[in-house]
C-alpha cells in the first residue's frame, strides 16, 4: 500500500474484496495526475490494473506486489495508465487490452506527439499555447514566424518539444510488445448484469472486460460481478473526454449513464476510478455517478448554448472567445482547472461538440 495513503476505512473495504491500491492521492477530495494502480486477487487469477507511468510508480509496484504470478489489465492506452506496462517486472505476465490498442502500442508517445500536433493544427499556435497560458506573447509570436517561414521546421520543432514534455511528464516508456494480448473483436459478446446490457469479454468466469468508450475509443472497464466491483478507469470524470484523437462526447454520455443504471440496480458497491479515491458503498456510488453526470450535462448544455449563439460554426476562435469570456460559475471553474493545470481541456471538449453535433461547422473548417 501507499505509505502516505491514510484512509483506513477505504483500505479495509478494498482489502476485504481482494483489492489493494497504489495512489499519489494523500488528501480526501483531491485528485492525482498519474492514474491509480490497483492489485486485484480473484478466485481464478491475480491482476495489476493500470501500472501507470514513472520510475517511482514502478518502484512502488515492485515493493508492494502481493502475489508472484499475475496478469496486467489496461483500461486504455493513455500514457499515465500504460507507460510502465512493458517494464521488466511484467515480463512474465500477459498484458491484456482492447483490440484497438494494437494500432497504438508501438507509438505510445502519440499521447504527446500526435495529440499536440493535432491540437496546434486545429486550434492554431495561440489557441493551443496562448489560451491555456502555456507560452507568453513573445514565444507565440516566434512560433508563428517559424511556422510561416518553414512549416517543415515548425513541425519538427513541435515534435521535438512534445517528446521533451513527454520525457519530463511521463519518464521512460515501456510498450508491452513482447507479452501483449489483444482481446479479439470476434469474441466480443453481449453481456447482461442486473438487467444492464454491455458488450465485452469474459477474462475469467469471475472477471469481465466491458467496452466503455468515450474518454478514448480503446477504453475498457473491468467488472467483478460477484463482488459488485467496478474498475472504471477514466470513464467517470468531469469534463470528459479530453482526447482530441479518440474521444467522443456521445459515447461518454452513453456509458456513464449505463454505469449509473448498473449501480442503481445494485450492481456496484465499489467504484474504483483512476484519478480519485475509490467510492465505497452502493448509495455513495450512485450519488457520485449522478453528481458527475449532472456536471457533464451542465457543461454540455452551457457549451451548446454558447455555440448556438454563434452564427458561424466554423469560426472556432470566435466560439472559444465566447467560451473563455462566459460569466457562468461552471465555465469559471472549468478555466481554473484547464490544461496544463489539469488534464481537462475545454478547447478539446468544444472541438468534439462541433465534430459530433455540428457537422456542417466542422466541414466548413476542413474546407478552409
Amino acid at each position: 500500500m501507499n505509505q502516505d495513503f491514510k484512509f483506513p476505512q477505504i483500505e479495509n473495504c478494498l482489502a476485504e474484496n481482494g483489492v489493494f491500491l497504489i495512489t499519489d492521492i494523500c488528501e480526501e477530495g483531491k485528485g492525482a495526475a498519474i492514474a491509480n494502480t490497483y492489485f486485484l486477487q480473484t478466485d481464478t487469477g491475480n491482476y495489476v490494473i493500470d501500472p501507470a507511468c514513472g520510475k517511482r510508480r514502478l518502484q512502488q509496484i515492485k515493493a508492494r506486489l502481493p502475489f508472484k504470478e499475475y496478469d496486467v489489465l489496461l483500461t486504455h492506452s493513455h500514457l499515465d495508465h500504460s507507460a510502465n506496462s512493458g517494464a521488466a517486472v511484467f515480463f512474465n505476465s500477459q498484458v491484456i487490452c482492447h483490440p484497438l490498442v494494437a494500432g497504438k502500442i508501438n507509438n505510445l508517445q502519440r499521447n504527446y506527439t500526435d495529440v499536440t500536433a493535432k491540437m496546434v493544427r486545429e486550434f492554431g499556435v495561440h489557441g493551443f499555447f496562448g489560451r491555456t497560458g502555456m507560452l507568453g506573447p513573445t514565444m507565440i509570436k516566434l512560433l508563428r514566424w517559424i511556422q510561416k517561414q518553414s512549416p517543415a521546421i515548425f513541425d519538427r520543432l513541435l515534435h521535438a518539444v512534445s517528446l521533451i514534455l513527454c520525457c519530463i511528464k511521463v519518464g521512460s516508456i515501456y510498450p508491452p510488445t513482447r507479452n501483449v494480448t489483444f482481446l479479439s473483436m470476434d469474441q466480443l459478446a453481449d453481456l447482461c448484469f442486473e438487467n444492464s446490457f454491455f458488450r465485452g469479454w469474459a477474462i475469467r468466469e469471475d472477471l469481465f472486460a466491458l467496452e466503455t468508450p468515450g474518454h478514448q475509443d480503446d477504453h475498457l472497464s473491468f467488472y467483478v460481478p460477484g463482488r459488485k466491483l467496478m474498475f472504471a478507469g477514466d470513464l467517470i470524470s468531469f469534463l470528459n473526454p479530453n482526447d482530441i484523437l479518440d474521444g467522443s462526447l456521445k459515447e461518454t454520455h452513453t456509458w456513464m449513464k449505463k454505469m449509473l443504471q448498473l449501480a442503481e440496480a445494485g450492481g456496484i458497491n465499489i467504484l474504483a476510478v483512476s484519478h480519485s479515491l475509490p467510492i465505497v458503498g452502493k448509495d455513495q456510488v450512485i450519488a457520485y455517478l449522478r453528481s458527475v453526470i449532472d456536471k457533464q450535462e451542465e457543461a454540455f448544455n452551457t457549451i451548446a448554448e454558447i455555440i448556438a449563439s454563434c452564427p458561424d460554426k466554423s469560426d472556432f476562435d470566435g466560439i472559444m472567445a465566447k467560451v473563455y469570456s462566459h460569466d457562468s460559475e461552471l465555465i469559471k471553474k472549468i478555466l481554473k482547472i484547464n490544461y496544463p493545470r489539469s488534464i481537462s481541456f475545454i478547447d478539446v471538449y468544444v472541438y468534439l461538440y462541433l465534430k459530433e453535433y455540428c457537422r456542417e461547422g466542422m466541414e466548413s473548417r476542413t474546407n478552409q
